[in-house]
């Protein structure tokens, strides 16, 4: 990578360093920060499933007229966008829309079993369902689950098993969400990051140099020392503050039952797909090689009980 006039070679990345050498005369990519973006709401996700769905419902020729004239796309954006869908239909039977929830479950190159779910409906919707599913399926069949979510759907990974969840499986309870939910967020990414956050904010992870940066690594250490400790005091005020956070801006809950309801009583039509090809769809490269936030889990440690 470049930084500043001199490129550098990483050689290794360790917890607490970036190990580099210099790399003179070799060409490198210039060093960026991409950061979190918000979510999309749930509201604008419905509506573009019903925009691709009433897309699919007219002719190619009404379906350009509409893009043309009410969208603002030009010839070739249109000619890509309908041929996106048909290669989803193609590939899948179906395409994710406002009433429509496809499921894909196939292989990966070195065996493992991958289930994705493509849905319009928005990160905040499939972040918690995520974590849901990750702590379902550990406890109704003893698989361990990891799990990627971005906007457009969640796509997971299941080692070692020998046959993929069933649909019944993976369309969780209402009633059951927000538990599974609790009991996965404490271990997750994101929620020692937005606990990080709170407690610089309140001034809980003070400089010990002042007028000088803290490294990130070690704010996160820090802040991991600091919540294994508040863990044992689940009124400790920045905790609750992380709970509130997470479970009302980050997650929309009630989103999320109204959901796994609609799938449930086949409000939302569930499309299976069982393929045995590496890629069975173009949705599926979005889902696998997408650069968005994972709700992955940290390293276990005592988890805090919600308040």
């Amino acid at each position: 990578f470049v930084l500043g006039a001199s490129t550098w070679r990483i050689v290794d990345i360790t917890p607490s360093q970036v190990i580099v050498t210099p790399a003179p005369g070799e060409p490198g990519k210039i060093a960026f920060w991409k950061a979190d973006t918000p979510s999309r709401p749930v509201e604008l996700g419905a509506a573009l499933g019903k925009m691709v769905r009433e897309l699919r419902a007219v002719s190619s020729d009404a379906a350009a007229k509409r893009l043309r004239e009410r969208a603002g796309f030009d010839d070739l954006a249109i000619k890509n966008l309908l041929k996106y869908l048909d290669d989803q239909a193609v590939a899948t039977g179906a395409v994710p829309d406002d009433r429509t929830l496809v499921v894909e479950r196939f292989r990966d190159e070195v065996g493992d079993w991958r289930v994705c779910l493509h849905t319009p409906f928005g990160g905040r919707v499939h972040a918690p369902l995520a974590l849901a599913l990750e702590a379902h399926l550990q406890q109704t069949l003893g698989v361990d689950a990891r799990a990627l979510w971005t906007d457009d759907g969640i796509a997971m990974h299941l080692p070692e098993v020998e046959a993929p969840p069933a649909l019944d499986d993976l369309i969780l309870d209402p009633e059951e969400v927000q538990a599974l939910v609790s009991a996965q967020l404490p271990a997750s990414a994101l929620f020692a990051a937005r606990f990080r956050e709170n407690a610089a904010r309140s001034l809980l992870l003070p400089k010990r140099r002042p007028g000088q940066r803290t490294p990130l690594w070690q704010q996160r250490m820090r802040s991991a020392s600091l919540l294994q400790v508040a863990g044992q005091y689940p009124d400790f005020p920045i905790l609750a503050e992380t709970w509130r956070e997470v479970m009302s801006d980050h997650f929309d809950m009630p989103a999320l039952a109204s959901f796994l309801r609609a799938s449930r009583s086949r409000e939302i039509r569930v499309v299976a797909k069982d393929g045995t090809t590496l890629v069975p769809s173009d949705q599926v490269l979005q889902l696998l090689f997408s650069r968005s936030r994972r709700a992955g889990r940290r390293p276990r440690r005592p988890r805090p009980a919600p308040p």
